[in-house]
């Protein structure tokens, strides 16, 4: 239960004692009762049933308030080490790490995920919310390379309307950071295209930003991915 709820019922409990010195008040006489001077008012029959009706809203609404939970996950992965998503680091790719401040780094909070990203994993991710799109080991030697790249572009370009996110990720030279805020949508985009279609690589690629994201969103860290 949480502070809202305790205060809710606390309340609750005021107006049923009000309406149990008004009832007294209204059955025994004002004159009668343990305290006259709320007696005058709250014997009133009006009084009492305003009392009562809201003693009961209150109630109510502290049963329906639900105390905030701590961030668990809804994937129900487990990621004990060593799994298959430890793996794949190495140069040219990015490696993954949470932060309290991105611009100062703290010892006690800090630490690294021991996972990494690379541009299998991104091209996996591409396979599946960018089918139709022409590899660059297919086009860099045609005759109609502009007009393929300017066709992939376009299609990049729909894919981070789609996925802001996940899409900001798309080299392992650059450093990239997300805020609290932004993890919570790039994990929904992650489990959005892990839905798609089964793809065994993207499926790896996927999980592996879910688990960061979640292991982020536990103690509200930035999230870090820093190019080799």
């Amino acid at each position: 239960m949480n502070i809202l709820s305790s205060l809710l019922i606390l309340i609750a409990i005021i107006l049923s004692i009000l309406v149990f010195i008004s009832l007294i008040g209204w059955w025994r006489g004002i004159d009668n009762i343990l305290f006259p001077g709320i007696g005058i008012v709250a014997a009133m029959p009006t009084v009492i049933v305003f009392l009562l009706i809201l003693g009961i809203f209150f109630v109510i609404v502290a049963a329906v308030v639900k105390p905030k939970k701590e961030f668990t996950g809804e994937t129900s992965q487990n990621f004990e080490y060593p799994n298959d998503i430890f793996s794949g680091c190495g140069n040219g790719t990015l490696t993954v790490s949470l932060s309290k401040n991105p611009e100062n780094y703290e010892a006690e909070t800090d630490r690294g995920l021991k996972v990494c990203i690379n541009y299998e994993d991104l091209d996996a991710i591409h396979d599946v919310v960018i089918p139709n799109r022409t590899k660059y080991e297919e086009y860099k030697e045609s005759e109609n390379y502009k007009k393929i790249e300017e066709e992939n572009h376009k299609l990049f370009q729909k894919f981070a309307l789609k996925y802001p996110m996940i899409s900001r990720i798309d080299d392992m030279y650059k450093d990239y950071v997300f805020t609290p805020q932004e993890i919570v949508k790039l994990r929904e985009e992650c489990l959005t295209i892990k839905s798609i279609a089964a793809h065994p690589s993207a499926d790896l690629a996927l999980r592996k930003l879910i688990y960061a994201c979640e292991e982020a969103l536990k103690g509200e860290f930035y999230l870090e991915f820093s190019g080799d």
